[in-house]
């Protein structure tokens, strides 16, 4: 299961990503549709390095939901806040994509990140991309009209499901699980695509979406009116 030639931490151009030029203690890991990486208050064994697949992180909130945080995909490192921090996790994280990847256990994460400089600075700097990502995230929910954060959403979905031969998106996910992941109702999600539909920025086939104007999309999530 060694894809190191295209993983996306292959910073070297020798066929190695940047955990294995420092370290072998990879170990390979592959998980299924719906199958739970890991649980909220869970201690993490180590970083996960998703080199292909999808899954989203979710929170157990107060009233018994579960409200989707956000989608992952390639290139991402999941459990690193909980490892530094040296507490359980607070978040769950659940394939919705076939996922495989690399697994570096905890003890050499934490010996490579104090031993090796370049290491630790790459991390820290993924740490400050999730939490920019965290800061977008909170000003469109709260800034963000519906069909805006909608529209944000339809955009980022070719980065975590692969386009299929007759140019639809096959979104791995519920209407009721994106919806929870704008922060909507379910009807309220399929009216605002059924008027995307209309505009003919997008078309829909059960499941699968087709993004039909994204220029257009982009520019209306980002608050400009168009007709």
């Amino acid at each position: 299961m060694n894809h190191c030639a295209n993983c996306p931490f292959n910073q070297t151009g020798q066929n190695q990503c940047l955990f294995e030029l420092h370290h072998n203690e990879l170990r390979p890991f592959s998980f299924k549709r719906n199958e739970i990486i890991f649980s909220e208050k869970q201690s993490l064994k180590g970083i996960y390095c998703i080199k292909e697949g999808a899954c989203y992180i979710s929170k157990n909130c107060s009233n018994g939901k579960n409200q989707i945080i956000e989608l992952l995909s390639r290139g991402t490192l999941l459990g690193i806040r909980s490892i530094l921090c040296e507490e359980p996790t607070n978040l769950e994280a659940r394939v919705i994509v076939p996922m495989y990847g690399c697994f570096l256990p905890k003890e050499e994460f934490l010996k490579l990140f104090r031993l090796n400089k370049d290491f630790s600075f790459f991390v820290t700097k993924e740490l400050a991309n999730y939490l920019k990502q965290t800061d977008d995230k909170i000003v469109s929910m709260g800034q963000k009209s519906m069909h805006q954060r909608v529209a944000e959403m339809i955009t980022n979905l070719p980065q975590h499901f692969a386009p299929l031969p007759n140019g639809y998106i096959d979104v791995k996910m519920r209407r009721e699980d994106l919806a929870n992941f704008v922060g909507i109702a379910t009807e309220s999600l399929i009216r605002v695509f059924s008027a995307f539909n209309d505009k003919g920025w997008i078309c829909t086939k059960g499941k699968q979406l087709k993004i039909i104007a994204p220029e257009k999309l982009k520019r209306f999530s980002e608050g400009h009116l168009l007709k």
